[in-house]
């Protein structure tokens, strides 16, 4: 639908949203959570309600940066595509976005304005003239001339020139990414192949899943230490997978499987449709060499090492590698750019001022 804000949006969408495509959290990456003792809600002597008036409010401070009240507004209206409004008092008014949604957007902002001290740290510079060429690339793309979006821009009471510093924060840091963390993500073609089998839902008669198990046996007649044993033993399986012990040590160490030590816990392969629904559900999203478990199955508790799949994937597959490949390297990206991001706030001194958003 298009808008009054429509140009200005496309603006605000690229230099006030990007933090959605490089580090949005909601469904890819997961919301990035305050990092304990760094950052804290400076509540003393606040009222509940954020209040703004003639004053710009600061919301957030990150390190000797700040997210003002109107940075928020602006992500408001562009993730909206101009339907939702903050109002002062902390109304979302119009659209369809809720308490939540607006809180995952100051968080993203927040993200970036993190992502944003490692920038400077590496000197990342966009000088003038570069900035200049990237502005009218950007302008060309959307099919907009400079003179007809700068009449939109003034209708909303901002200027090109007010965008320009973000507009060259967000272009530093698509180059700080680039080259930090894109030579960090990188997949095999066994991944590719797996998660196209994954995601396409094959069914081929010649597909079939690779497993390592490790069984624990709960026989009928325990009693109530034995079990306790048994439990303990779980918790301990499933706690030494975590910190990346090998599987099929564990497998010969604590299987109850009678031929363990010569199988190594290795299964005979199987077509996804003859496991346990329990363990197909579990493979839909697992990884190569992912432990899965504990899963209780029948009278016996079982971990699984997911190996992959042992199949021909056939023409269908071929003709559509790189369209996978690509899926799972922004995945894959997405993951890593998630951690980063997690990692470097616990770092910086984050102060945000409360904000009951209604």
């Amino acid at each position: 639908m298009k808008t009054v804000f429509g140009p200005f949006l496309k603006w605000a969408g690229f230099v006030a949203l990007a933090s959605i495509s490089f580090l949005g959290t909601c469904d890819a990456l997961g919301q990035s959570n305050p990092a304990p003792n760094k950052e804290s809600d400076n509540k003393a002597g606040q009222t509940t309600t954020f209040g703004v008036n003639s004053i710009d409010g600061v919301l957030v401070t990150v390190a000797e940066d700040v997210v003002l009240f109107s940075d928020l507004q602006r992500a408001v209206k562009a993730s909206s595509g101009g339907q939702s409004n903050l109002l002062p008092g902390g109304k979302i008014q119009g659209g369809a976005l809720t308490a939540a949604d607006v809180e995952s957007l100051l968080d993203q902002i927040i993200n970036q304005k993190v992502l944003g001290l490692r920038v400077k740290e590496m000197g990342i510079d966009v000088g003038d003239e570069e900035l200049e060429q990237e502005i009218e690339g950007f302008l060309k793309q959307q099919n907009i001339t400079r003179s007809v979006f700068e009449k939109e821009l003034l209708k909303e009471g901002e200027t090109v020139e007010s965008h320009r510093d973000e507009f060259r924060n967000q272009l530093e840091t698509q180059r700080f990414i680039g080259k930090v963390i894109r030579p960090l993500v990188s997949v095999t073609a066994d991944e590719v192949r797996n998660f196209y089998l994954q995601q396409a839902g094959t069914q081929n008669s010649s597909e079939k899943t690779k497993l390592r198990s490790l069984v624990i046996n709960l026989e009928a007649g325990l009693n109530q230490v034995q079990r306790q044993t048994k439990q303990e033993l779980i918790n301990r399986v499933r706690k030494e997978a975590d910190s990346g012990s090998d599987f099929i040590g564990l497998a010969k160490s604590f299987s109850e499987s009678p031929d363990v030590l010569k199988t190594e816990g290795l299964l005979p392969s199987k077509k996804a449709s003859e496991l346990p629904q329990i363990l197909q559900d579990k493979l839909k999203t697992a990884k190569i060499n992912e432990v899965i478990g504990p899963l209780e199955i029948g009278p016996s508790v079982f971990f699984f090492q997911f190996l992959g799949f042992e199949t021909s994937t056939g023409d269908a597959f071929e003709s559509q590698k790189a369209t996978w490949e690509n899926k799972l390297l922004e995945i894959k990206f997405k993951e890593r750019l998630d951690e980063y991001v997690k990692a470097e706030r616990t770092k910086v001194k984050i102060n945000r001022r409360q904000l009951q958003l209604k």
